[in-house]
């Protein structure tokens, strides 16, 4: 039977609204429902066309088994109850009465939220259950909805108290959408600078600029260089334009960070309040890491690296994988084995192997295409030199983890200081991504409280140009026409222009005043 199930998109048209509401007035339905009273014709073709479709790239669905529509889904835009940041929508489901019973609505429900996942930015959905629709509490729960909270609803129609209990289904992990984009000032291996004290005083004040930039997180290397490339291996291209002329063994050996230095940056970034990680490249690295992080990060070269993937999955941490350099089946294959070995959390990184990366080889568009295809909380590791454009647009295409490598020269000796942004240049990027976030909003489209003034202030209705007698007709271009009401009443919308025309107004209309639906009774010709 699953395989004949299907969604279709539903039409602002007659035949779908009666169907719907149909289903909508059926004793059952209406009794588990809000508002009890039954809808009624043409009012509710209206309230279809004008409400149910709030969401352009998200319309109501139907629920088609083989050529029957068998159920109805509809979603409206609504705040992520576990995130300032997150976009939600809430969702109805409603089953054809002949069709309870069956199996439809958990099918239905499962169809409906892998769309989700794979065609929109949206990070969870919402269900709301009157306490006594014991079957839907079922089904939410069978359908991997988890409970949040119970509270009392009011019905804003009818005044009416319910018990409900609300539910989430998480498409986005939990863990990444519970908290503000996540910034990582990366670090890296721009502390090595000479003797091991200055070596520690340098990653302390790598670690201070992140604390004052507002980052989240300070993120390190810890690696040995035998862990890493082949003795003969050579030099990359990359590191001789950058001006290193030694060789990788020698190199990464100069910048191997001592584990017993990872212990003490851990404490002092506890003793600032920021968040400690470092990336490690062996089973050996991330055991000298392991009991001082609360997340791991593997970077992109390390993703076809089975046994780390292994330790990240079984530390029961979340983790954050870096993409550069990698194709979809290599991404595939990451997320599949650290799933089949318990992982849980994980945020892929967009990024772009060159040092520095182009502007135009971002590639931002991934994101939202790593986010849909693997189910996953996403974000960008951006390697080009400005501060802001990569790291904002990113926010904008639904990044949760922004990381950067910074620096406190760009002068400075190392593989990772010429492309690596400033002090006052992470202070930037950070305050940027803040006011990303807040200008992001919830979506869909509503009335701002910051426009309220003016919505009934500067918005056009139909206004009285003079004084209106009780029992005079209401007349556009004698005593009534479309202007904004100032600091008078908003009347009524110009729609009902037509309905109004010749009426008898049911009061006394001051000059200017706003014309109320109820200020006139339409005669029965």
């Amino acid at each position: 039977m699953s395989s004949d199930i299907t969604l279709e998109r539903c039409r602002p048209i007659s035949e779908h609204a009666r169907m719907v509401m149909a289903w909508r007035n059926d004793p059952h339905t209406l009794s588990m429902s809000y508002h009890k009273a039954p809808k009624q014709w043409p009012a509710f073709e209206r309230e279809f066309v004008e409400k149910y479709f709030q969401i352009p790239q998200l319309p109501p669905m139907f629920l088609r088994a083989g050529s029957a529509q068998v159920g109805f889904l509809r979603f409206r835009p609504c705040a992520d109850p576990e995130s300032a940041s997150g976009r939600s929508v809430e969702l109805t489901i409603v089953i054809e009465p002949l069709q309870r019973g069956r199996g439809y609505a958990k099918l239905g429900l499962q169809l409906a939220m892998e769309f989700l996942r794979q065609s929109t930015d949206l990070h969870s959905v919402v269900a709301e259950v009157r306490q006594e629709n014991s079957a839907s509490h079922k089904l939410f729960l069978a359908s991997g909805f988890r409970a949040l909270n119970e509270l009392t609803h009011t019905v804003e129609a009818t005044g009416e108290e319910c018990t409900i209990t609300r539910y989430l289904y998480d498409l986005t992990p939990a863990y990444w959408k519970q908290q503000q984009v996540f910034v990582v000032a990366e670090a890296g291996s721009n502390w090595r600078v000479g003797s091991p004290k200055r070596d520690m005083a340098m990653a302390r004040a790598l670690i201070d600029v992140a604390v004052d930039a507002g980052a989240d997180a300070v993120k390190f290397q810890t690696d040995r260089p035998e862990s890493l490339y082949v003795a003969n291996a050579g030099q990359g291209d990359y590191l001789a334009e950058a001006g290193i002329k030694q060789d990788n063994s020698t190199l990464f050996q100069d910048l191997a960070m001592p584990y017993e230095m990872v212990a003490e940056l851990a404490a002092y970034c506890r003793e600032q309040q920021i968040r400690f990680m470092s990336t490690p490249f062996s089973l050996e690295d991330f055991a000298a890491v392991d009991p001082h992080v609360d997340l791991h990060k593997l970077a992109s070269y390390e993703i076809s690296h089975a046994h780390l993937i292994r330790a990240c999955a079984e530390s029961g941490k979340p983790a954050i994988f870096s993409t550069g350099a990698c194709g979809v089946e290599d991404i595939a294959w990451a997320v599949d084995h650290y799933r089949a070995h318990g992982g849980k959390d994980l945020c892929l990184m967009q990024s772009t192997a060159s040092y520095p990366a182009p502007m135009e080889s971002l590639n931002l568009r991934a994101i939202s295409f790593l986010k849909n295809r693997f189910g996953v909380a996403v974000g960008l590791s951006d390697h080009s030199r400005h501060p802001i454009h990569g790291p904002v647009a990113a926010v904008g295409v639904g990044a949760r983890v922004i990381e950067k490598h910074y620096t406190l020269d760009n002068h400075l000796p190392g593989p990772d200081h010429s492309f690596a942004i400033l002090p006052a240049e992470l202070k930037q990027m950070v305050e940027a991504i803040r006011a990303a976030e807040a200008a992001l909003g919830q979506g869909g489209k509503r009335v701002e409280g910051a426009e309220e003034e003016l919505a009934s202030y500067a918005r056009r209705g139909l206004q009285a140009t003079r004084t209106i007698a009780k029992g005079e007709a209401l007349m556009e271009g004698e005593n009534v026409a479309i202007l904004r009401p100032g600091q008078q009443t908003l009347g009524c919308h110009p729609r009902h222009l037509t309905a109004m025309q010749g009426q008898k107004a049911t009061r006394a209309i001051a000059a200017g005043e706003g014309v109320q639906l109820t200020d006139w009774v339409a005669e029965e010709s």
